[in-house]
């Protein structure tokens, strides 16, 4: 049981609000007050500062619960919304204000009480979480001051070590002496995990095309922030304008978003290290990040001050050593199912190390084939559950009177059939990891159910009568707009929100590019070994139609490409990729005013043309599966094979 909590209720209907009462009154927390506005919410706030927030989304007056949300989150409250509306624009907008939980209308007690003991796990599991990523940064600062090696190569520890509390794609340090520019420069940019490409002025001048003296003209114009700040999307741009040397790195680097840490240094009057972060993403940066650069200034300018003492020869010129991190190649552990180094791809990097050692429940999202049973794999390999079972199962692949049976297990004799006692999936992964495959396709009645074992923690099998105790982490993941699929009805609210605590988006295959090239290279040694085929190359003509196409399937699809270009490959080299007929012909800017349709493609279009008629629906009656006379598990497996998407519909 939780500890006894101070909660406010914000909740218009008194008789609600009331019943809300007694039922915390009754589990022991106390209730400081029962506002039925924003603005009576405030009062509150002020007079006795609550320790968790129980909030519906429609109040009286003019501001919503969603309003007063963005107050809790600024002071740092934790809240659960309660509410019955699962309108799309309204679960869109209360999701950007990051609750800790959400009910809905009606509930029962024991999911009120259990909704507040998950969010009073995640705010202190959060918290403490911080703190032990900053004592760690810490404790690596020290080691970093007394170890030896170049200035170039300790600057870079001391970013590496940044790179879990702060993510960038690119940070510059620069050096301001008495108010004046030193001819110090060193920045690093992210190539990989663990790789990291030093950019000096050398670097830049490459980048730029720009000579030395126009470089340094530049930065002798750029105003350098002497406070913490942030610069995101349209802020950024006007920012640039006004500062020429982030301008010339925002358009060399395709840099979007940026954040100023000063270090300033006592050892050097009115001087100071300066550190500028910059992200690929448009809104990397936010007002958390402040507050993480005032707590960092202290122990970054014991280890500057530190690493200047120690290095005498401060002003010589100085070479990168060849041992330096940025080139080490090292083995990415944890990793090693999943090929690419893009930003995009990095970006997922970072929140699987930072979400593995918890055991937060994880919700994968993106199309089919963008490896989401891979990035579960990996969150599984780096958590403390490394050892014990892994645990998968199909939502959509199994027949709706089985589901129950296959995630509880069942007892002998409960249902025709049922031979012998089986074991669930719940209790096979106990003390491990349960990964949910398409989720999304879960039938409704079984939601409720999976819901009530996630969060009691415990489940009955099928014709038992005895409640079995589990200890399992759960990760899922889908191809459908779980948002989309709430508003329609067809997903719990309660359950999203359970499921959503760590959300992880894969971004698909034409949006990271840069990763085709060795993706195709790692299929091509693959698939070479077992086919016994000596091919070890692709053209440059191949890969060229590989970054043109569109990829519908994402990795999936590229795989099976590789496999089957190996297959026809006639010498060590691939020299052509068999993409579909009518995306070659779009690629070769070749005819397709007529060409005929292979049997994949009208089945294909069929199947979109029932689907949309069904407005995406593939079980129960008048369904997609019973129009086309499939079980909605064949129907499935076809729509994953054929690149179709629940949530286009």
């Amino acid at each position: 049981m939780v500890k006894p909590l101070k909660i406010l209720i914000v909740e218009d209907q008194f008789v609600e609000a009331n019943h809300l009462r007694l039922m915390l009154k009754k589990a022991g927390h106390s209730v400081i007050g029962m506002a039925r506005s924003v603005s009576d919410a405030k009062y509150y706030i002020a007079q006795d500062r609550p320790e968790l927030a129980l909030l519906d989304i429609f109040l009286s007056g003019k501001e919503t619960g969603i309003d007063l949300a963005e107050i809790l989150k600024n002071e740092n409250i934790p809240f659960i919304y309660l509410s019955a509306n699962s309108n799309e624009e309204v679960l869109n907008k209360a999701k950007l204000t990051h609750p800790q939980g959400f009910l809905v209308k009606p509930f029962r007690e024991k999911d009120l009480l259990i909704a507040i003991e998950i969010a009073e796990y995640h705010q202190q599991h959060g918290i403490e979480s911080s703190i032990r990523k900053e004592l760690l940064f810490q404790k690596q600062l020290k080691s970093i001051v007394r170890k030896n090696g170049t200035w170039d190569d300790r600057v870079l520890n001391i970013i590496t070590s940044l790179q879990s509390l702060i993510s960038f794609d690119l940070v510059m340090a620069v050096f301001h002496i008495d108010n004046k520019l030193t001819s110090r420069v060193l920045g690093y940019a992210r190539t990989g995990l663990h790789e990291y490409q030093r950019i000096g002025i050398e670097e830049l001048q490459n980048i730029t095309a720009l000579k030395e003296s126009e470089i340094n003209e530049l930065r002798n114009k750029s105003k350098v922030e002497t406070e913490a700040t942030f610069y995101n999307d349209q802020d950024f741009i006007k920012v640039c304008d006004k500062t020429p040397i982030k301008k010339m790195i925002a358009t060399s680097m395709n840099m979007k978003s940026n954040l100023m840490l000063p270090v300033p240094l006592s050892l050097s009057e009115n001087g100071g290290l300066f550190l500028s972060f910059f992200s690929r993403q448009a809104d990397n940066y936010n007002k958390n990040h402040l507050t993480l650069c005032e707590r960092l200034q202290e122990p970054l300018i014991y280890a500057i001050e530190n690493l200047i003492s120690y290095d005498k020869k401060l002003d010589k010129k100085e070479t990168s050593s060849e041992n330096s991190i940025a080139n080490k190649n090292i083995k990415n552990l944890g990793f090693e199912s999943i090929v690419g180094k893009s930003p995009a791809l990095l970006k997922i990097f970072d929140h699987i190390l930072q979400v593995a050692p918890a055991d937060t429940t994880v919700l994968i999202t993106g199309e089919s084939g963008t490896g989401k049973e891979s990035i579960a794999h990996s969150i599984k390999e780096l958590s403390t559950r490394n050892n014990q079972p892994f645990v998968k199962i199909n939502c959509s692949a199994l027949a709706q009177g089985l589901i129950e049976s296959e995630l509880f297990g069942h007892e002998k004799g409960s249902f025709t059939g049922a031979a012998e006692k089986r074991i669930g999936k719940f209790e096979q992964a106990n003390n491990g990891t349960l990964f949910l495959d398409e989720i999304g396709d879960m039938p409704l009645e079984m939601q409720a159910k999976l819901l009530r074992a996630i969060q009691e923690k415990e489940i009955e099998r099928v014709g038992g009568n005895v409640s079995i105790k589990v200890n399992v982490r759960i990760i899922a993941a889908t191809n459908c707009n779980l948002e989309k699929e709430v508003a329609d009805g067809r997903f719990r609210l309660d359950l999203y929100y359970r499921l959503n605590v760590f959300p992880i988006q894969l971004p698909p295959l034409r949006e990271r590019k840069e990763d085709i090239g060795l993706l195709a290279r790692h299929f091509i040694a693959v698939y070479s070994s077992k086919t016994r085929k000596n091919v070890t190359e692709i053209s440059e003509s191949a890969l060229k139609s590989l970054l043109s196409y569109q990829w519908p399937g994402n990795i999936r699809e590229l795989e099976n490409l590789i496999e089957r270009s190996i297959l026809l490959a006639k010498t060590d080299t691939i020299e052509h990729i068999p993409l579909p007929a009518f995306e070659e012909a779009k690629i070769n800017n070749k005819s397709n005013d007529w060409y005929f349709k292979t049997i994949q493609e009208n089945e294909r279009e069929h199947i979109i043309n029932v689907l949309e008629k069904c407005n995406g629906r593939i079980r129960g009656t008048g369904g997609a599966s019973e129009i086309l006379g499939l079980p909605p598990t064949t129907l499935a497996s076809r729509m994953q094979k054929l690149g179709i998407k629940r949530s286009h519909f």
